[in-house]
């Protein structure tokens, strides 16, 4: 479900949201000036890293802010190509993946040379690849945003398939240790 998430101004405050019609946002907020918006995949996710991001400057119980220069130019950058948040909930997967073969190889490789034997080293390297995706289904998230500005069960998918993989990982390494402990 494509939509914007958009930056307005309006009376000295801003307001970071989403919208799938954003002419008739801008006519029901009415706001002095539309300052950056970007169109995303999962709008809500990218708002609420967004509302993170700014959380020291957010007005209570609301989605307007009291941000200053230098976060409006912040916000306007991450609406764009530059953006240092991941566009949706599916790049914190890929953030466990990378982490996982990180975590593998160096691992292994210093396993073998401390001569703990190569199905060891595997096992144990495998057992340490599945830290990540173990820590993606546990918290959710990396911390890019807090659940409750997200909607309801937005985080099961991927939590569904962090433990699929981190059970897969885990189960590898014990099989390939059991392996090696009979041989």
């Amino acid at each position: 479900m494509k939509a914007l998430v958009y930056l307005f101004e309006k009376k000295g405050i801003y307001k970071i949201g989403h919208s799938k019609d954003i002419k008739s946002t801008i006519k029901q907020i009415k706001p002095d000036k539309v300052i950056a918006s970007l169109e995303v995949d999962q709008p809500e996710n990218f708002e609420a890293r967004l509302f993170r991001r700014y959380r020291k400057s957010r007005l209570t119980g609301s989605d307007y802010f009291k941000l200053d220069k230098e976060q409006v130019v912040d916000c306007i950058k991450q609406l764009g190509d530059k953006s240092q948040i991941p566009k949706n909930i599916d790049k914190e997967f890929s953030i466990a993946f990378t982490a996982s073969v990180l975590f593998f190889i160096p691992s292994f490789f210093i396993l073998s040379w401390i001569h703990l034997g190569m199905i060891k080293s595997m096992a144990i390297a495998f057992a340490l690849s599945s830290l990540s995706f173990w820590t993606l289904f546990f918290a959710g998230s990396f911390g890019g945003y807090y659940s409750s500005d997200l909607p309801l069960f937005s985080a099961w998918q991927n939590r569904t398939k962090a433990v699929l993989f981190a059970s897969g990982l885990t189960g590898l390494a014990i099989s390939i240790l059991t392996l090696g402990l009979k041989y």
